[in-house]
């Protein structure tokens, strides 16, 4: 009973939420197409567009899952194998302990902790301010990492161990089996962890506000500033409370909730068919 009453409440919010942003996103549209879909972003020239920050928000995403999701399904499958050793059951349990305890971590604590830790390296390695789309990247990855790493161990693991016998029968090595058998044949739940990686990195606010300088360009280098849809709501929000301006911001809130629930429902329907078949 409760958990029914909690799901129909949470369930409310959300659409609440999507009628509200829907609605005044959708009527903004609706009145001025020109004034929020395009690239320049000048309220002094009456420019309240907002594809820059869209484009720079795909870049940021895209870039940080070629570097997160390798690293997350190598994890994954250290996690799976069976150890071999002592040290490398001591090893797998610490890893699935920092695994579940980085996702716990605030992210404005990975972008606190990176002002004084990588922008300063990235500063004097290769000059300007430190701040920039590749010092989004690098703390973003640590950030969904623990996200994609739990959805590949679970959705890995069950089918690995339905085939671990039958590879050590044909004098397969478990890392073999999982190679070459179980991941090739894993395709939907490597793209359901892909998608949900993106749509976390695509959502986040706070890494990008505070480590990226939050230029009105379009990042064409990994050494160049950026600023994101998420990152533009929070400081548009922290000066306008009225005007084109802060009506633009309900265009950023709809594109954002639209992509995220997209790739969310994309990806739960693929690893929910996943599990069917298993």
């Amino acid at each position: 009973m409760v958990a029914t009453l909690a799901t129909i409440i949470a369930l409310s919010g959300i659409c609440l939420l999507f009628i509200v942003i829907g609605g005044f996103g959708l009527q903004t549209l609706a009145s001025n197409p020109s004034l929020t879909l395009h690239f320049g972003w000048n309220p002094k020239a009456n420019e309240f567009g907002v594809l820059t920050m869209l484009a720079n928000s795909l870049t940021l995403s895209f870039s940080t899952l070629l570097v997160a999701f390798p690293l997350a399904l190598g994890v994954a499958s250290f996690l799976i194998l069976p150890p071999k050793s002592k040290i490398n059951k001591i090893l797998q349990g610490y890893l699935s302990f920092l695994v579940r305890l980085m996702g716990s971590i605030p992210t404005v604590l990975y972008a606190f902790g990176a002002l004084f830790l990588l922008v300063p390296l990235l500063r004097e390695a290769f000059g300007g301010s430190g701040r920039n789309l590749l010092a989004c990247i690098c703390v973003l990855s640590f950030v969904i990492l623990p996200t994609m790493i739990l959805l590949l161990e679970s959705g890995l693991k069950k089918p690995f161990m339905h085939q671990y016998f039958n590879g050590l029968a044909l004098g397969m090595h478990s890392f073999e089996t999982l190679i070459f058998v179980v991941i090739p044949k894993a395709k939907s739940v490597l793209i359901g962890a892909f998608l949900l990686g993106f749509g976390r990195a695509f959502g986040d606010t706070m890494i990008a506000l505070m480590l990226s300088s939050n230029a009105l360009i379009f990042a064409t280098s990994l050494f160049e500033p950026l600023r994101v849809l998420s990152a533009h709501i929070a400081l548009i929000t922290a000066n306008e409370s009225i005007g084109n301006a802060y009506n633009a911001l309900f265009i950023s809130g709809f594109l954002l909730i639209l992509i995220n629930a997209f790739l969310a429902l994309i990806a739960r329907g693929i690893l929910h068919r996943n599990s069917q078949n298993l």
